[in-house]
Protein backbone atom coordinates (compact mmCIF):
# COMPACT_ATOMS: atom_id res chain seq x y z
CA UNK A 1 0.00 0.00 0.00
CA UNK A 2 1.43 3.47 -0.92
CA UNK A 3 1.83 5.83 2.09
CA UNK A 4 0.79 9.62 2.07
CA UNK A 5 4.26 10.93 1.25
CA UNK A 6 3.81 8.43 -1.67
CA UNK A 7 -0.19 10.20 -2.69
CA UNK A 8 1.74 13.44 -1.75
CA UNK A 9 4.35 13.59 -4.43
CA UNK A 10 1.65 12.18 -6.69
CA UNK A 11 -0.50 14.96 -6.34
CA UNK A 12 1.74 17.60 -6.32
CA UNK A 13 3.67 16.29 -9.16
CA UNK A 14 0.34 16.19 -11.31
CA UNK A 15 -1.29 19.50 -9.70
CA UNK A 16 1.88 21.94 -9.82
CA UNK A 17 2.55 21.77 -13.46
CA UNK A 18 -1.45 23.36 -14.09
CA UNK A 19 0.03 26.27 -12.82
CA UNK A 20 2.20 26.57 -15.63
CA UNK A 21 -0.18 25.31 -17.98
CA UNK A 22 -2.26 27.86 -17.39
CA UNK A 23 0.05 30.78 -17.79
CA UNK A 24 1.74 28.93 -21.30
CA UNK A 25 -2.21 29.07 -22.59
CA UNK A 26 -1.97 32.60 -22.36
CA UNK A 27 0.94 32.76 -24.09
CA UNK A 28 0.35 30.22 -26.53
CA UNK A 29 -2.84 31.81 -27.50
CA UNK A 30 -1.73 33.94 -30.20
CA UNK A 31 1.18 31.58 -31.53
CA UNK A 32 -0.85 28.53 -32.06
CA UNK A 33 -0.49 28.12 -35.73
CA UNK A 34 3.34 27.08 -35.41
CA UNK A 35 4.43 23.96 -34.97
CA UNK A 36 6.04 24.48 -31.54
CA UNK A 37 3.18 26.63 -30.48
CA UNK A 38 1.09 23.58 -31.38
CA UNK A 39 2.63 21.42 -29.37
CA UNK A 40 3.35 23.39 -25.94
CA UNK A 41 -0.48 23.78 -26.36
CA UNK A 42 -1.12 20.03 -26.16
CA UNK A 43 1.19 19.67 -23.91
CA UNK A 44 -0.14 22.29 -21.43
CA UNK A 45 -3.98 21.34 -22.32
CA UNK A 46 -2.38 17.63 -20.83
CA UNK A 47 -1.09 18.93 -18.04
CA UNK A 48 -4.35 20.92 -16.99
CA UNK A 49 -6.30 17.55 -17.44
CA UNK A 50 -4.32 15.87 -15.47
CA UNK A 51 -4.59 18.18 -12.68
CA UNK A 52 -8.16 18.58 -13.00
CA UNK A 53 -8.24 14.55 -12.77
CA UNK A 54 -5.98 14.56 -9.58
CA UNK A 55 -8.06 17.11 -8.06
CA UNK A 56 -11.55 15.60 -8.64
CA UNK A 57 -11.06 12.16 -8.53
CA UNK A 58 -7.69 10.36 -8.10
CA UNK A 59 -6.67 12.41 -5.21
CA UNK A 60 -10.09 11.49 -3.28
CA UNK A 61 -9.55 7.71 -4.35
CA UNK A 62 -6.01 7.39 -3.20
CA UNK A 63 -6.84 9.14 -0.02
CA UNK A 64 -9.83 6.96 0.68
CA UNK A 65 -7.89 3.84 0.03
CA UNK A 66 -5.21 4.42 2.19
CA UNK A 67 -8.43 5.11 4.75
CA UNK A 68 -7.16 8.99 5.02
CA UNK A 69 -9.04 11.69 4.83
CA UNK A 70 -8.26 15.34 4.78
CA UNK A 71 -9.10 17.64 7.27
CA UNK A 72 -12.54 20.17 6.62
CA UNK A 73 -10.23 23.35 5.40
CA UNK A 74 -7.96 21.43 3.26
CA UNK A 75 -11.00 19.67 1.95
CA UNK A 76 -12.55 23.11 1.38
CA UNK A 77 -9.40 24.51 -0.68
CA UNK A 78 -9.52 21.55 -3.11
CA UNK A 79 -13.12 21.95 -3.56
CA UNK A 80 -11.70 25.70 -4.79
CA UNK A 81 -9.15 24.84 -6.50
CA UNK A 82 -11.46 22.32 -8.74
CA UNK A 83 -14.16 25.80 -9.00
CA UNK A 84 -11.25 27.96 -9.97
CA UNK A 85 -9.68 25.34 -12.50
CA UNK A 86 -13.64 25.50 -14.06
CA UNK A 87 -12.59 28.57 -16.43
CA UNK A 88 -9.19 27.05 -16.76
CA UNK A 89 -10.96 23.93 -18.06
CA UNK A 90 -13.60 25.28 -20.16
CA UNK A 91 -11.42 27.42 -21.87
CA UNK A 92 -9.96 24.33 -24.05
CA UNK A 93 -13.22 23.66 -25.86
CA UNK A 94 -13.26 27.15 -27.50
CA UNK A 95 -11.56 29.22 -29.42
CA UNK A 96 -7.81 30.19 -28.05
CA UNK A 97 -8.96 33.93 -29.17
CA UNK A 98 -11.75 33.97 -27.23
CA UNK A 99 -9.78 34.24 -24.09
CA UNK A 100 -10.27 37.60 -22.38
CA UNK A 101 -8.73 39.86 -19.75
CA UNK A 102 -10.83 38.19 -17.56
CA UNK A 103 -9.41 34.67 -18.14
CA UNK A 104 -5.78 36.46 -17.98
CA UNK A 105 -6.67 38.03 -14.25
CA UNK A 106 -8.35 34.42 -13.15
CA UNK A 107 -5.67 32.98 -14.18
CA UNK A 108 -2.67 35.24 -12.79
CA UNK A 109 -4.88 35.90 -9.26
CA UNK A 110 -7.04 33.24 -8.13
CA UNK A 111 -5.28 29.78 -10.01
CA UNK A 112 -2.36 30.09 -9.31
CA UNK A 113 -2.54 31.62 -5.57
CA UNK A 114 -5.68 29.02 -4.81
CA UNK A 115 -3.37 26.00 -6.29
CA UNK A 116 -0.23 26.79 -4.60
CA UNK A 117 -1.39 27.56 -1.26
CA UNK A 118 -3.04 23.82 -1.45
CA UNK A 119 -0.26 21.65 -2.52
CA UNK A 120 1.49 24.34 0.25
CA UNK A 121 -1.01 22.92 2.74
CA UNK A 122 -1.50 19.34 1.43
CA UNK A 123 2.17 18.76 1.86
CA UNK A 124 2.16 19.78 5.19
CA UNK A 125 -1.05 17.76 6.43
CA UNK A 126 0.21 14.47 4.30
CA UNK A 127 3.62 14.58 5.56
CA UNK A 128 2.94 15.11 8.91
CA UNK A 129 0.34 12.31 9.11
CA UNK A 130 2.03 9.85 7.28
CA UNK A 131 5.02 10.87 10.37
CA UNK A 132 1.98 10.51 12.95
CA UNK A 133 1.11 6.62 11.31
CA UNK A 134 4.91 5.49 11.53
CA UNK A 135 5.02 6.75 15.15
CA UNK A 136 1.99 5.10 16.46
CA UNK A 137 3.15 2.18 14.81
CA UNK A 138 6.84 2.23 15.76
CA UNK A 139 4.07 2.33 19.59
CA UNK A 140 2.20 -0.70 18.32
CA UNK A 141 5.89 -2.74 17.47
CA UNK A 142 6.97 -1.53 20.76
CA UNK A 143 3.92 -3.15 22.66
CA UNK A 144 3.64 -6.34 20.34
CA UNK A 145 7.25 -7.10 21.74
CA UNK A 146 6.57 -6.09 25.15
CA UNK A 147 4.21 -8.38 25.16
CA UNK A 148 6.07 -11.21 23.68
CA UNK A 149 9.18 -10.84 25.86
CA UNK A 150 6.79 -11.30 28.76
CA UNK A 151 5.80 -14.50 27.36
CA UNK A 152 9.20 -15.38 26.63
CA UNK A 153 9.99 -14.77 30.15
CA UNK A 154 6.76 -16.73 31.69
CA UNK A 155 8.57 -20.19 29.21
CA UNK A 156 11.22 -19.90 30.57
CA UNK A 157 9.78 -19.95 34.12
CA UNK A 158 7.73 -22.52 33.02
CA UNK A 159 10.81 -24.71 31.48
CA UNK A 160 13.02 -24.08 34.70
CA UNK A 161 10.00 -25.54 36.94
CA UNK A 162 9.58 -28.57 34.18
CA UNK A 163 13.19 -29.51 34.94
CA UNK A 164 12.88 -29.12 38.45
CA UNK A 165 9.65 -31.46 38.17
CA UNK A 166 11.57 -33.58 36.55
CA UNK A 167 14.73 -33.92 38.93
CA UNK A 168 12.39 -34.74 41.81
CA UNK A 169 10.83 -38.04 39.32
CA UNK A 170 14.67 -39.07 38.97
CA UNK A 171 15.67 -41.52 36.25
CA UNK A 172 12.72 -41.44 34.30
CA UNK A 173 12.57 -37.33 34.08
CA UNK A 174 15.95 -37.09 32.54
CA UNK A 175 14.33 -36.97 29.11
CA UNK A 176 12.13 -34.30 29.62
CA UNK A 177 15.25 -32.73 31.78
CA UNK A 178 16.81 -32.40 28.35
CA UNK A 179 13.12 -31.13 26.82
CA UNK A 180 13.14 -28.70 29.62
CA UNK A 181 16.73 -27.11 28.94
CA UNK A 182 16.23 -26.77 25.39
CA UNK A 183 12.94 -25.06 25.87
CA UNK A 184 14.45 -22.43 28.25
CA UNK A 185 17.96 -21.83 26.07
CA UNK A 186 14.95 -21.53 23.03
CA UNK A 187 12.86 -18.93 25.35
CA UNK A 188 16.05 -17.07 26.30
CA UNK A 189 17.55 -16.55 22.66
CA UNK A 190 14.17 -15.49 21.60
CA UNK A 191 14.21 -12.95 24.92
CA UNK A 192 17.36 -11.46 23.11
CA UNK A 193 15.81 -10.78 19.71
CA UNK A 194 13.20 -9.21 20.75
CA UNK A 195 15.58 -7.09 23.06
CA UNK A 196 17.43 -5.82 19.96
CA UNK A 197 14.57 -5.30 18.09
CA UNK A 198 12.98 -2.96 20.79
CA UNK A 199 16.79 -1.16 21.09
CA UNK A 200 16.29 -1.03 17.33
CA UNK A 201 12.72 0.71 17.20
CA UNK A 202 13.92 2.75 20.84
CA UNK A 203 16.48 4.74 18.63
Amino acid sequence: MQTLNDIQNKAFMAIGPARIAALALLVLKDKETTEDAQTALKLSQDRVGEAQEMLESKLPAMLKSNQHSLPEALETQRQDCIKAMTPLVQSLKVDQHEQSRDFAEHCLYQLEPQISKFLKELTSHLLESQKQLEANRQDKMLQAITSAEAAGKNIQLIAFNASIEAARIGELGKGFTVIASEIRDLAGKTQGILDNIASLLKK
